[in-house]
């Protein structure tokens, strides 16, 4: 089963077993973290409710007692059409993805300080700062340097594949690319993560 990694605050309010009011109430106090997608609803991290409800002697719900099971995907272009088709393909994908969406540079650095994505599938080309700008930052700082990075670009080539990859990006399509593609290569690189967790983890032999 794959738990929800985002909550709604009317989610947050069942779990809880409160009215939706007491928690935008514990939100707007500052009690309990939260975040707001691009159209302004506020969403609430998992983790960030586990903590809170433990914290305040509220019983957890069976479901929230495992780890999610879902990836958290990034989706940043600044074309609606494509953001959107990426964003309705990954987050219907077999319920394997969470999946927020920014259409700039400066949305996207918001939310993978706040949404915390697993994976950015990012556009290098965007008004203001761009793809490699982005990705520098996110590489930058120890909080988010383990994001994966995967861009995508309509004006591939292999010098601007190179660049990004200095930047700190694992892959970079060419547009038009297939969503299926993308979360192919999402996938791969999970495993990958996750296999390179469990051999630091491996208890070395004396």
């Amino acid at each position: 089963m794959n738990e929800k990694a985002v909550f709604t605050t009317f989610e947050a309010a069942k779990l809880c077993h409160v009215s939706p009011l007491s928690i935008i109430n514990w939100v707007n106090a500052g009690r309990l973290p939260a975040f707001r997608t691009p159209g302004g609803h506020r969403r609430i991290r998992r983790d960030d409710l586990v903590k809170f409800m433990k914290d305040n002697g509220i019983p957890l719900a069976e479901e929230l007692h495992a780890g999610s099971g879902r990836s958290r995907v990034l989706v940043v272009d600044d074309d609606g059409v494509i953001r959107d088709l990426l964003a309705e393909h990954l987050g219907a994908r077999n319920d394997s993805f969470e999946v927020m969406t920014a259409s700039d540079g400066f949305e996207a650095g918001r939310l993978v300080a706040t949404f915390k994505p697993d994976v950015v599938l990012l556009d290098l080309r965007m008004p203001g700062m761009d793809g490699f700008q982005v990705c520098r930052t996110i590489k930058a700082d120890p909080d988010t340097s383990a994001t994966i990075v995967i861009a995508m670009t309509g004006f591939h080539t292999p010098e601007t594949e190179a660049r990004i990859r200095e930047c700190g990006a694992v892959d970079c399509f060419a547009k038009p690319v297939e969503a299926s593609v993308l979360a192919d290569s999402i996938d791969e690189q999970m495993e990958k993560k996750a296999s390179g967790k469990q051999r630091r983890r491996r208890p070395t032999k004396k």
